[in-house]
Order: structure tokens, then C-alpha cells, then sequence
């Protein structure tokens, strides 16, 4: 979507037409943040790193569009300098192009925080804003037991006052940063089920930097409000899916045969899985549901390699192999 200023045009004589007015800058952001929006409810349901990080940068977008709100208030577009209008214009399209997106390319997901981060420093009452970039780990793998994690968070003028973070309303231990990143160590609650995709809430409570003479009066002041982010940070399931499988048996009565079901169960990440086959299978179907919803069958005639796991079947070996792709090269694939 091209960028248009919509500018005021004045009347040349009595009796023109009507003139549109000018776009107001809140306009624009109030796009924005429905775009913003709508990334977070679609995207949240997909299976990707891609998805994840449009859902995760979505999430960090949406208090720096009220930070450009309040810092504009009442301004039409063209009261903005140039630069001001392109780093507005190139938040919008940012976001406007993820909201169609359906790949959830992780550079266009970078290119809204990076085109609001840049109004920001260029607007005078948020220059100084703690805006958050980039964080890791952006996805984990749900534990059965309470697990340590540990976060870093990227971005701008982050460390005034006393940053904090919270992993799921438990707060997490501060291990130093700068103003360019934050460490934090965090404990992860056990999940004692988890077959599908869920978001844990890290959320992190920020300050915007005073200049120095604030320090003289501060006890005049009430504590400074913070600026609060949400990193939400995807859960995966333990396991690529689950399987199950059905083999076709010759019986001792000729020309008859027996269905015969074959535990298999499910297969953790980079797990293999080895099913010896029952005596006199002639005909073998495996079916497998991954966790990200999609289903694969194979057979005994036709087994091939699928996003996240592959499977051999050898009748004449009497064993069934299923090998799952280990979780970072799973979600690499298409």
C-alpha cells in the first residue's frame, strides 16, 4: 500500500469544491494499531518462527503506537517533517503488508519496530522512550518440570530507574544490562500437558530516562510511571505429534487377513521412533498428526518425508521407523 499525505489545499475563488481535510496523525496510527491487532489474533495461531515473531513484534508495537499518540496529539500528517512522515508511513505499510501476510516473513515483522522505533527518536517528547526491539528465547519447549530460561531483551534506552520482568505474574531475577539490553533469569512453570502452541506473558515494566536535574526533586515526585511492555513467549508442545498405525495380517486360514493396530504413540523432537511389524503383514498404514494441526499418511507402498518427521517401512524387515526433525530445523521448514 503506497503512502499518500493527504495535504490542504487552498481555494483559489468562492465556489470551489470542497476540500478534504487534512489526515490527522492519529488517523494513521489508529490503522496502524488495527493492523497491529488483527497480526496478533491470526497470527497467534500459527506454527512458525515466522508467525510467532509477527504475533511477538505485533504485541511490542502497540505501546509504542500510544507513545506516538500522545507525543502528536491534534497534529494533521503534514505538520510532521518529511523524515517524520516516512518512518510513520513506513510503520503503517509494515504492518498493513504482515496483516495480509500469510508467510509471516520475520524481516517485515523487523521493519515495524524498526520504522517506529525511528519516529520515536525523531519526536521530541519521545526520543528518549524505552522501546524494546528484539528479545530471545522467542519460543520454548513446555518443561515437566519448573525450568530455568534465560532472557535477554534488545532495544533503546532501557535502563533507567529499575527494569523489571515477569515470567506468568512471577518476577524474574535481574542479571545487569544497559540501555541497549537487559538480562534476566527466569523460571518457567511445568506444563503438565501440553499437545498444543500457547503464549506465556513475560511482561516487562520499563522508565523513560529523566534528564539530570530531575534527581533534585525527586522527592517531590511520585515513583515514575512505567512503560510496559508484553513479550509473549510461544510454548511449544514435547512432541512432533502423534501416530498411529494399522497393519493388514495374513491369517493361518487361507486367502483371509486380520487388522492388526501397532502402538506408536508420540515422538518427541529429534526423537526416533522403531516398531518391529507383526508376522505375515502384508499391507502397513501409518497416520500421523503433527502438532501444528496438519495431517500426513503413509503406507507400506508409499512412505515419503514430510515437514517435520520422515518414515521407512519395510515389510520384508518386519520394522516401521519414524525419525522426527529435531524443533529449530522443524519450524525452518515451509
Amino acid at each position: 500500500m503506497g503512502w499518500i499525505v493527504l495535504g490542504c489545499v487552498s481555494a483559489a475563488y468562492a465556489g470551489d469544491a470542497d476540500v478534504p481535510a487534512p489526515r490527522s496523525v492519529a488517523s494513521v496510527l489508529e490503522d496502524t494499531h488495527a493492523a497491529a491487532l488483527e497480526i496478533i489474533r491470526n497470527a497467534g495461531g500459527g506454527f512458525s518462527i515466522g508467525a510467532f515473531v509477527a504475533r511477538q513484534n505485533a504485541e511490542l508495537l502497540v505501546p509504542e503506537l500510544a507513545a506516538m499518540a500522545a507525543a502528536t496529539e491534534g497534529k494533521a500528517v503534514g505538520d510532521l517533517n518529511d523524515v517524520q512522515q516516512s518512518f510513520l508511513g513506513g510503520t503503517l505499510n509494515a504492518a498493513d503488508d504482515m496483516r495480509r501476510s500469510e508467510r509471516y516473513p520475520r524481516r517485515k515483522s523487523a521493519a515495524m519496530l524498526a520504522q517506529a522505533d525511528a519516529l520515536l527518536s525523531t519526536l521530541s517528547a519521545t526520543y528518549r522512550f524505552p522501546r524494546v526491539l528484539d528479545f530471545s528465547p522467542r519460543y520454548v519447549v513446555a518443561p515437566a518440570t519448573p525450568t530455568a530460561v534465560d532472557v535477554v531483551i534488545n532495544g533503546h534506552a532501557l535502563d533507567a530507574h529499575t527494569p523489571a520482568l515477569s515470567l506468568q505474574g512471577k518476577a524474574c531475577e535481574a542479571r545487569g544490562g544497559n540501555a541497549e539490553q537487559l538480562h534476566f533469569h527466569c523460571m518457567l512453570p511445568a506444563a503438565t500437558a501440553a499437545p498444543t502452541l500457547s503464549y506465556l506473558t513475560l511482561s516487562l515494566a520499563t522508565y523513560p530516562p529523566r534528564p539530570w536535574w530531575a534527581f533534585a526533586v525527586d522527592w517531590l515526585r511520585d515513583d515514575p510511571e512505567p512503560v510496559r511492555y508484553t513479550l509473549a513467549l510461544a510454548e511449544l508442545p514435547r512432541t512432533v505429534g502423534g501416530f498411529d498405525a494399522t497393519a493388514r495380517v495374513s491369517t493361518s486360514d487361507p486367502g483371509s487377513e486380520a487388522s492388526v493396530t501397532l502402538p506408536v504413540g508420540e515422538v518427541a523432537w529429534g526423537g526416533t521412533r522403531d516398531i518391529a511389524l507383526p508376522n505375515g503383514a502384508i499391507f502397513v498404514t501409518l497416520r500421523g498428526r503433527q502438532a501444528d494441526g496438519r495431517v500426513f499418511e503413509d503406507t507400506s507402498s508409499a512412505a515419503s518425508a514430510h515437514p517435520w518427521y520422515a518414515t521407512t517401512i519395510d515389510l520384508k524387515a518386519r520394522r516401521m521407523v519414524i525419525r522426527a526433525r529435531g524443533l529449530d530445523e522443524a519450524l525452518a521448514q515451509p
